[in-house]
């Protein structure tokens, strides 16, 4: 057996299809992911009971069940409401769905990280509650999550290569499509994971500049 990747040449413009969509359901996703987050963190923190136990028990049934399960329930289960999906928008769905649990505990433990102090300090200077959480804690509290949740964004767009097995033609789908074709699977499989690869390595620097940019001390 040998290796030759020159036959994937007449596949680039497929390839790159796939790609976007890759990068569009994985933006999105992370749009309702951190949004979906945000709120479950907050509700964490809620002095309400039964706020605190409905968002921990969104955390952790998305935290102990598999993300394929959770994909095929909705993309299956909603249509049986008569509620019909569309393939992408049940991937970006689910997806979001997903990440929120990390991102709700992540975003919880930046909440919790923000001292006493800058609460008293914004009380003193005679903002509100809302205007003391908008203006001062959740900006810091932000800056504290950005790294891990930014572990969390990496982690939702090597996740999102399963959206192919709802039909997606995301990269994934894709490949899958083009080793079905070539009988070449071997080469392939190897060109995305070096895709995968470089793409997460991109994202991880770009995050690490920004991390160092807005870091800080408390």
């Amino acid at each position: 057996m040998y290796l030759n990747f020159n036959f994937l040449t007449r596949y680039t413009q497929v390839l790159l299809k796939g790609a976007a969509l890759t990068v569009i359901i994985s933006v999105l996703s992370l749009i309702l992911g951190f949004i979906l987050g945000l709120v479950m963190a907050l509700l964490r923190r809620s002095k309400y009971r039964f706020l605190r136990n409905f968002a921990g028990a969104w955390v952790e049934f998305l935290r102990n069940t598999p993300f394929l399960v959770q994909l095929f329930f909705l993309y299956f289960g909603l249509p049986e409401l008569g509620i019909n999906t569309d393939p992408i928008v049940t991937s970006i769905l689910a997806l979001g769905i997903n990440t929120s649990a990390p991102n709700c505990e992540v975003i919880r433990s930046g909440l919790m990280a923000v001292k006493k102090g800058y609460y008293e300090t914004s009380y003193a200077l005679g903002y509100s509650p809302f205007q003391t959480f908008y203006y001062f804690v959740l900006p810091i509290s932000l800056r504290i999550a950005f790294k891990p949740l930014t572990s969390n964004f990496i982690n939702l767009v090597l996740t999102s290569s399963v959206a192919f097995s709802v039909t997606v033609n995301e990269l994934m789908g894709v490949s899958k499509t083009i080793a079905a074709q070539t009988s070449r699977p071997f080469e392939v499989y190897i060109f995305i994971m070096f895709a995968y690869c470089v793409f997460t390595f991109i994202l991880s620097f770009v995050s690490k500049a920004i991390d160092r940019k807005i870091s800080i001390t408390l």
